[in-house]
């Protein structure tokens, strides 16, 4: 049996989006796609895959492409889905935790991926609405557009803000830990 479900989720979240996903596995739905808002999952023993979000921002080409798929498929997990660079990994459940890195700091290194998109996006947004203030002192009909563009601003700085937070969070772990 096949259900699809919709579910927004921000950069800053894909920690959650994975819990959603792993107990949405152990609920018995295994996810089969993914692409944007939209999850595809198929029935499946409950508990039978555990899953991982990774943003593959250095997999660019095809033969890079190749190599990771070969890497990520030697060690038994397979890509699901992908949307732009985010891709959804799933392992067989052995018991044992399904890692995608082997340090603070190669996930330290992952979160600042992450926070340099969700930077260029506060860039963009500021420029938006520089745009559409410009725009409101012209034109007072342009006020609804501003209050979207602020509030999509507002969106977006908290990503960037909750991404930094958890920056800071791993680069105090592996200072502890140094």
């Amino acid at each position: 049996m096949r259900k699809v479900e919709w579910h927004f989720w921000t950069l800053d979240q894909y920690n959650e989006e994975e819990q959603w996903l792993n107990k949405k596995a152990e609920e018995g739905w295994a996810l089969v796609d993914a692409f944007a808002v939209r999850y595809v999952f198929e029935s499946c023993e409950p508990g039978e895959y555990v899953y991982k979000i990774l943003f593959t921002d250095g997999v660019k080409g095809t033969d890079e492409r190749d190599d990771f798929t070969s890497f990520m498929n030697e060690n038994d997990i397979e890509e699901v889905g992908r949307y732009h660079r985010w891709g959804y990994y799933r392992k067989k459940n052995d018991g044992t935790p399904f890692e995608m890195f082997n340090s603070k700091k190669e996930e330290l290194a992952h979160v600042n991926k992450i926070k340099q998109l969700a930077s260029v996006l506060v860039v963009l947004m500021a420029l938006c609405l520089f745009t559409e203030i410009m725009a409101v002192l012209h034109n007072r009909f342009m006020l609804p557009a501003l209050i979207m563009v602020a509030a999509v601003s507002v969106m977006v700085f908290k990503v960037y803000k909750g991404l930094d937070k958890k920056a800071k969070e791993l680069e105090k772990d592996i200072n502890l830990f140094e």
